[in-house]
């Protein structure tokens, strides 16, 4: 008598790419809190990364204490990347099919734990 047992496979398997094999993320930086040339500098200090930097832009109101990431056309795996690549954990979204890029950095008061001199 023999006896087959068959185990299904209840995670997909995903191939593993490095950051440096998957597409540049698209993101809009935005001065938040009024620094001034702080949404230049903050772009600047993510040229090493994976990160194409589309556009730079300023809040009408400079109220921003925390550093956040929008998404605006990004889905959740860039955004766990985008995270990674930038150590900012805050986000939220507001979906536009219309915004430039899948992501937006909004740059708060607290840019400089972001940014490395």
């Amino acid at each position: 008598m023999l006896f087959f047992i068959w185990k299904k496979n209840t995670e997909e398997s995903k191939p593993v790419y490095s950051e440096e094999q998957l597409p540049a993320i698209k993101v809009m930086v935005t001065n938040g809190c009024g620094y001034e040339h702080l949404a230049a500098d903050f772009a600047a200090a993510l040229k090493d990364k994976n990160i194409e930097v589309v556009g730079l832009s300023e809040t009408p109101k400079p109220i921003y204490d925390k550093t956040i990431i929008v998404i605006r056309k990004g889905d959740r795996e860039d955004l766990e990347r985008l995270m990674k690549m930038t150590g900012i954990q805050r986000w939220t979204s507001a979906y536009s099919e219309y915004f430039s890029a899948d992501f937006e950095i909004i740059v708060g008061r607290d840019y400089e734990q972001f940014i490395a001199y």
